[in-house]
Order: structure tokens, then sequence, then C-alpha cells
């Protein structure tokens, strides 16, 4: 299924979340609220699975993953729509937004992920994201010093 390589990590997912959320950029035409929520649910699941697989995850690690995707999903969307209520168009605005929930997310992962699974998670491609993200913060701090 073309979607499940598309949420290969959650980065992706979030990112997906992210085009259709930004202000006259890739609206899907026509879904109702039920198909979104249905969309965002079958991306949670599909997640769940891929780190299930990956790391081995027990069944409290993949309830406690799919909380913490759940509500950081929810968390995204309520940002987001509350930037596009107010008008907002700058996507550097929701890109630090959508950092906000990736943070939150790896910190929760973190939190239940044993050592070797973390380690697995970040080899997975979260490192190269937390270190993009971290990037971003050090670029936009620099802006806002100067």
């Amino acid at each position: 299924m073309k979607f499940y390589k598309l949420m290969k990590n959650s980065l992706a997912a979030i990112l997906l979340m992210l085009a259709f959320a930004l202000p006259g950029k890739a609206q899907q035409p026509n879904l109702t609220p039920e198909q979104k929520e249905k969309q965002m649910y079958e991306a949670i699941d599909k997640e769940v699975e891929r780190l299930t697989t990956l790391l081995k995850l027990d069944e409290a690690q993949q309830f406690y993953v799919t909380m913490t995707l759940t509500d950081c999903f929810l968390g995204l969307q309520a940002d987001f729509e509350e930037l596009k209520k107010s008008g907002v168009q700058n996507v550097d605005l929701y890109i630090v937004i959508q950092d906000k929930w990736m943070d939150k997310q790896d910190n929760d992962f973190k939190s239940y992920f044993t050592p070797e699974q973390w380690k697995r998670y970040l080899k997975s491609g979260a490192e190269k994201a937390m270190k993009a993200r971290e990037k971003r913060r050090e670029k936009a701090e620099g802006i806002t010093e100067n």
C-alpha cells in the first residue's frame, strides 16, 4: 500500500499532516471530518505496526506508542488549526509547531523504550530528524539574536 510507504517514519506522517494543514497548499478535496479522522488513525496504526516490528514492542509499549501518537497528532492538528484560523501563512511557524510535537513524541518514546529500543529508534531515522530540528532551532535563535 502506497500510504504505508509514506508513513515509514513519524516524521513523514507529521509532514503529511503539515501539507494538508497549510492554507492553500495540497488540500484534499471533499474529505469529511470523519474521513480525516479515519485517515489519522490509519496512519497511527501503521506507525505502531512499524515501530512494533522494528523495536519488538510489548503490548504495554504498543499502547503507549498509540497514545503518544494520538496525543501528538491531535495536538499538532489543533495547533495548526489555530494558526490557520488566525490567518498565519508563514511556513516557518508551522514547522516550529511541528518540531514542538515531534520533540514531545520523542521524549515520550524515550521514557518507555528500553535503551536498546531507543538506540534502534534513533538509527531508524529519528536521530537525523532530531538533529535537523535542533539545527532549525539554532538557526532561528541566531536570527532572533541579531
